[in-house]
């Protein structure tokens, strides 16, 4: 059983946030190439793409090696395209460096935790300190697209809202243009760095905790 800390008794720790790769092998250099600068490396899902011409089995093994390829501690759960349209939904949890979905684990006292794109039960988290969940909680700034539609989880919304977790810090993605980067709901603070494929470099937000 872990134990929630203090965050503000710890020491700085620089995270760096990603999300949606969507398999750009430049974005994946990119990330590879600021790892110096941080303590830390969160991707909440969609390294794959099951539209991109090199197919799905070659994506997979590239970005298994990009991955192991990390000196940096490595968190990082499923997305959509990384399940749903493969032959081995569970790749992400054989990189031996990589803590993926259903992990718990603490790094000098932060407690990570993260949540699969299918079926996941939330309430193992309780004692995370930062989540990692692809789909953001529904209802929120993070989730809604800037057409107005919400393409969030509900499910994490009412875990949130109803204070059965309490995590400070939730980290997301799904959603490429979102009406903001940045909302708080209660006592925790979420964060969706979205996503523009026509950009030369991948959307990072640098958390501080």
């Amino acid at each position: 059983m872990f134990s929630k800390m203090g965050l503000r008794n710890l020491k700085i720790m620089k995270i760096l946030h990603t999300t949606d790769l969507h398999f750009n092998e430049d974005w994946l250099k990119f990330i590879k190439s600021i790892e110096p600068e941080y303590d830390l490396i969160c991707i909440t899902g969609d390294f794959l793409d099951g539209f991109h011409p090199k197919g799905l089995d070659f994506q997979i093994q590239t970005t298994t090696k990009w991955l192991k390829s990390f000196s940096k501690p490595v968190f990082a759960c499923s997305g959509n395209h990384d399940i749903g349209l493969i032959w081995d939904e569970f790749w992400l949890d054989d990189i031996e460096n990589v803590n993926s979905d259903n992990t718990i684990k603490e790094i000098d006292g932060v407690v990570f935790g993260c949540a699969p794109y299918v079926n996941p039960k939330f309430e193992m988290f309780k004692e995370c300190d930062v989540l990692l969940s692809h789909l953001p909680p529904a209802k929120t700034a993070v989730s809604i697209e800037s057409n107005g539609r919400d393409c969030g989880s509900i499910k994490l919304y009412d875990v949130l809202n109803k204070g059965i977790i309490t995590p400070k810090y939730v980290l997301s993605g799904h959603i490429h243009n979102p009406m903001d980067t940045k909302f708080k709901l209660k006592d925790t603070i979420i964060y969706n760095p979205g996503c523009d494929k026509d950009s030369k470099k991948p959307k990072i937000i640098t958390i501080d905790i």
